[in-house]
Protein backbone atom coordinates (compact mmCIF):
# COMPACT_ATOMS: atom_id res chain seq x y z
CA UNK A 1 0.00 0.00 0.00
CA UNK A 2 1.38 3.39 -1.01
CA UNK A 3 1.92 5.96 1.74
CA UNK A 4 0.22 9.37 1.40
CA UNK A 5 2.57 12.26 0.62
CA UNK A 6 2.98 16.00 1.14
CA UNK A 7 4.22 18.13 -1.75
CA UNK A 8 6.68 20.85 -0.74
CA UNK A 9 7.87 22.55 -3.90
CA UNK A 10 9.42 19.75 -5.93
CA UNK A 11 10.02 17.64 -2.84
CA UNK A 12 7.77 14.69 -1.97
CA UNK A 13 7.45 13.91 1.75
CA UNK A 14 5.71 10.61 2.61
CA UNK A 15 3.90 10.24 5.92
CA UNK A 16 2.02 7.66 7.97
CA UNK A 17 -1.59 8.50 8.85
CA UNK A 18 -3.39 7.15 11.93
CA UNK A 19 -6.86 7.84 13.32
CA UNK A 20 -7.68 8.25 17.01
CA UNK A 21 -10.85 8.56 19.07
CA UNK A 22 -8.96 10.35 21.85
CA UNK A 23 -7.36 13.13 19.83
CA UNK A 24 -9.17 16.44 19.41
CA UNK A 25 -6.56 18.06 17.18
CA UNK A 26 -4.17 16.87 14.49
CA UNK A 27 -0.87 15.58 15.85
CA UNK A 28 2.34 15.61 13.76
CA UNK A 29 5.44 13.76 14.92
CA UNK A 30 8.79 13.54 13.12
CA UNK A 31 10.62 10.50 14.50
CA UNK A 32 13.97 10.32 12.79
CA UNK A 33 13.17 10.31 9.08
CA UNK A 34 9.57 9.15 9.54
CA UNK A 35 6.61 11.56 9.62
CA UNK A 36 3.64 10.28 11.61
CA UNK A 37 0.27 12.02 11.59
CA UNK A 38 -2.54 11.24 14.03
CA UNK A 39 -5.95 12.71 13.23
CA UNK A 40 -9.19 12.73 15.25
CA UNK A 41 -11.91 10.43 14.00
CA UNK A 42 -14.33 12.30 11.77
CA UNK A 43 -11.78 14.67 10.26
CA UNK A 44 -11.69 14.38 6.48
CA UNK A 45 -8.49 13.48 4.66
CA UNK A 46 -8.87 16.71 2.72
CA UNK A 47 -8.63 18.71 5.96
CA UNK A 48 -5.63 16.63 7.03
CA UNK A 49 -3.87 17.39 3.75
CA UNK A 50 -4.65 21.11 4.01
CA UNK A 51 -3.14 21.27 7.51
CA UNK A 52 -0.08 19.26 6.46
CA UNK A 53 0.54 21.53 3.49
CA UNK A 54 0.59 24.52 5.86
CA UNK A 55 2.97 22.66 8.18
CA UNK A 56 5.20 21.41 5.33
CA UNK A 57 8.02 23.96 5.94
CA UNK A 58 8.20 22.93 9.62
CA UNK A 59 8.12 19.22 8.73
CA UNK A 60 10.90 19.65 6.20
CA UNK A 61 13.00 21.54 8.77
CA UNK A 62 12.64 18.65 11.25
CA UNK A 63 13.71 16.15 8.59
CA UNK A 64 16.71 18.29 7.65
CA UNK A 65 17.76 18.51 11.30
CA UNK A 66 17.62 14.72 11.50
CA UNK A 67 19.84 14.39 8.43
CA UNK A 68 22.34 16.83 9.89
CA UNK A 69 22.49 15.16 13.30
CA UNK A 70 22.64 11.70 11.73
CA UNK A 71 25.75 12.72 9.81
CA UNK A 72 27.81 12.93 13.01
CA UNK A 73 26.85 9.77 14.90
CA UNK A 74 30.31 8.16 14.97
CA UNK A 75 33.32 9.23 17.00
CA UNK A 76 35.13 11.87 15.00
CA UNK A 77 38.74 11.44 13.97
CA UNK A 78 39.15 15.17 13.26
CA UNK A 79 40.61 14.56 9.82
CA UNK A 80 40.17 16.78 6.79
CA UNK A 81 36.68 16.69 5.28
CA UNK A 82 34.86 15.48 8.39
CA UNK A 83 31.80 17.42 9.51
CA UNK A 84 31.60 18.77 13.05
CA UNK A 85 28.32 19.93 14.62
CA UNK A 86 27.36 23.24 16.18
CA UNK A 87 23.78 24.31 16.92
CA UNK A 88 22.28 21.57 14.79
CA UNK A 89 24.35 22.16 11.68
CA UNK A 90 27.36 20.22 10.44
CA UNK A 91 30.38 22.18 9.25
CA UNK A 92 33.28 20.74 7.28
CA UNK A 93 36.72 20.58 8.89
CA UNK A 94 39.75 21.87 6.99
CA UNK A 95 43.20 20.80 8.13
CA UNK A 96 46.22 23.03 7.57
CA UNK A 97 49.65 21.46 8.09
CA UNK A 98 52.55 23.74 8.93
CA UNK A 99 56.18 23.27 9.87
CA UNK A 100 57.42 24.50 13.22
CA UNK A 101 53.95 24.68 14.83
CA UNK A 102 54.42 24.67 18.60
CA UNK A 103 50.68 24.57 19.43
CA UNK A 104 47.80 23.35 17.29
CA UNK A 105 45.09 25.88 16.46
CA UNK A 106 41.34 25.68 15.90
CA UNK A 107 38.89 28.29 14.61
CA UNK A 108 35.73 28.85 12.57
CA UNK A 109 36.39 30.72 9.34
CA UNK A 110 34.27 31.35 6.23
CA UNK A 111 31.67 28.71 7.04
CA UNK A 112 34.00 25.92 8.09
CA UNK A 113 36.16 24.74 10.98
CA UNK A 114 39.89 25.08 10.46
CA UNK A 115 42.45 23.07 12.40
CA UNK A 116 46.15 23.90 12.22
CA UNK A 117 48.58 21.11 13.10
CA UNK A 118 52.25 20.33 12.76
CA UNK A 119 53.38 18.36 9.73
CA UNK A 120 55.01 15.94 12.16
CA UNK A 121 51.61 14.96 13.58
CA UNK A 122 50.06 11.72 12.31
CA UNK A 123 46.36 11.55 11.34
CA UNK A 124 45.57 9.13 14.17
CA UNK A 125 46.79 11.86 16.57
CA UNK A 126 44.50 14.58 15.21
CA UNK A 127 41.57 13.81 17.51
CA UNK A 128 43.70 13.90 20.64
CA UNK A 129 45.12 17.25 19.53
CA UNK A 130 42.03 19.00 18.10
CA UNK A 131 39.09 17.65 20.13
CA UNK A 132 39.97 19.70 23.26
CA UNK A 133 40.30 22.82 21.09
CA UNK A 134 36.93 22.15 19.43
CA UNK A 135 35.34 21.68 22.86
CA UNK A 136 36.91 24.94 24.08
CA UNK A 137 35.61 26.76 20.98
CA UNK A 138 32.04 25.45 21.51
CA UNK A 139 32.06 26.45 25.20
CA UNK A 140 33.31 29.97 24.43
CA UNK A 141 30.61 30.49 21.79
CA UNK A 142 27.96 28.86 23.97
CA UNK A 143 28.61 31.29 26.84
CA UNK A 144 27.64 34.25 24.66
CA UNK A 145 24.81 32.43 22.90
CA UNK A 146 23.10 31.24 26.08
CA UNK A 147 23.28 34.66 27.77
CA UNK A 148 21.44 36.26 24.85
CA UNK A 149 18.72 33.59 24.92
CA UNK A 150 18.48 33.71 28.71
CA UNK A 151 17.50 37.38 28.72
CA UNK A 152 14.55 36.67 26.43
CA UNK A 153 13.19 33.70 28.36
CA UNK A 154 13.87 35.10 31.84
CA UNK A 155 11.44 37.91 31.11
CA UNK A 156 8.72 35.43 30.15
CA UNK A 157 9.30 33.11 33.11
CA UNK A 158 10.05 35.82 35.65
CA UNK A 159 13.21 34.19 36.96
CA UNK A 160 16.93 34.78 36.43
CA UNK A 161 19.83 32.52 37.42
CA UNK A 162 22.59 33.74 39.72
CA UNK A 163 25.11 32.31 37.26
CA UNK A 164 25.24 30.26 34.05
CA UNK A 165 28.12 27.90 33.36
CA UNK A 166 28.82 25.66 30.36
CA UNK A 167 31.00 22.70 31.30
CA UNK A 168 31.67 19.00 30.98
CA UNK A 169 28.76 16.88 32.24
CA UNK A 170 28.53 13.16 31.64
CA UNK A 171 24.80 12.48 32.05
CA UNK A 172 22.72 15.66 32.30
CA UNK A 173 22.03 18.21 29.59
CA UNK A 174 21.41 20.86 32.20
CA UNK A 175 20.96 21.22 35.95
CA UNK A 176 19.86 23.83 38.45
CA UNK A 177 21.46 24.25 41.88
CA UNK A 178 19.64 25.36 45.06
CA UNK A 179 21.48 28.70 44.97
CA UNK A 180 20.09 29.50 41.51
CA UNK A 181 23.03 28.51 39.34
CA UNK A 182 22.33 26.81 35.99
CA UNK A 183 24.87 24.37 34.56
CA UNK A 184 24.86 23.18 30.94
CA UNK A 185 26.48 20.18 29.32
CA UNK A 186 28.58 21.73 26.53
CA UNK A 187 27.39 19.04 24.10
CA UNK A 188 23.83 20.39 24.12
CA UNK A 189 25.14 23.23 21.93
CA UNK A 190 25.75 20.72 19.18
CA UNK A 191 21.96 20.24 18.99
CA UNK A 192 19.54 22.51 17.06
CA UNK A 193 18.86 25.93 18.57
CA UNK A 194 15.25 25.01 19.39
CA UNK A 195 16.46 22.05 21.49
CA UNK A 196 18.93 24.27 23.35
CA UNK A 197 16.03 26.64 24.04
CA UNK A 198 14.05 23.77 25.54
CA UNK A 199 16.85 22.83 27.95
CA UNK A 200 17.35 26.48 28.91
CA UNK A 201 13.63 27.00 29.53
CA UNK A 202 13.51 23.72 31.47
CA UNK A 203 16.24 24.87 33.85
CA UNK A 204 14.91 28.43 34.17
CA UNK A 205 11.54 26.99 35.14
CA UNK A 206 13.24 25.01 37.91
CA UNK A 207 14.09 28.35 39.52
CA UNK A 208 10.34 28.76 40.01
CA UNK A 209 9.32 25.12 40.50
CA UNK A 210 12.03 22.84 41.93
CA UNK A 211 10.15 19.74 40.81
CA UNK A 212 8.40 18.29 37.77
CA UNK A 213 4.87 19.14 38.85
CA UNK A 214 1.91 20.12 36.70
CA UNK A 215 2.76 23.79 37.29
CA UNK A 216 6.34 23.15 36.14
CA UNK A 217 5.34 21.61 32.81
CA UNK A 218 2.54 24.12 32.33
CA UNK A 219 5.03 26.99 32.66
CA UNK A 220 7.29 25.39 30.05
CA UNK A 221 4.33 24.91 27.71
CA UNK A 222 3.37 28.55 28.12
CA UNK A 223 6.83 29.62 26.90
CA UNK A 224 7.45 26.78 24.44
CA UNK A 225 4.15 25.21 23.30
CA UNK A 226 5.85 22.41 21.32
CA UNK A 227 8.35 21.51 24.06
CA UNK A 228 7.38 17.83 23.89
CA UNK A 229 8.82 17.64 20.36
CA UNK A 230 12.15 19.04 21.59
CA UNK A 231 12.12 16.69 24.57
CA UNK A 232 11.52 13.73 22.25
CA UNK A 233 14.27 14.91 19.92
CA UNK A 234 16.73 14.73 22.79
CA UNK A 235 15.54 11.28 23.78
CA UNK A 236 16.11 9.94 20.27
CA UNK A 237 19.20 11.89 19.23
CA UNK A 238 20.94 12.85 22.47
CA UNK A 239 23.47 10.02 22.36
CA UNK A 240 24.57 11.18 18.91
CA UNK A 241 25.92 14.39 20.42
CA UNK A 242 28.68 12.44 22.14
CA UNK A 243 31.06 12.56 19.20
Amino acid sequence: MLMPVILFGKEIIPYELFWSEKRKTLGISVQGNIVQVTAPNGVSEENVINILNKKAPWIRKQLEEYKEINSFTEEKKFVAGEKLPYLGRAYRLKIIKEDYVQESGFKFYQGMFVGTVSTSLQEDQYRQELYPLYKKWVISRADTFIQDRRKRFSIKIGESPTKIQVKEQKKRWGSCTPDGKILFNWRIFLAPTSVVDYVLIHELTHLKHMNHSYDFWNTIKMVLPDYEIKKEWLRINGRKLYI
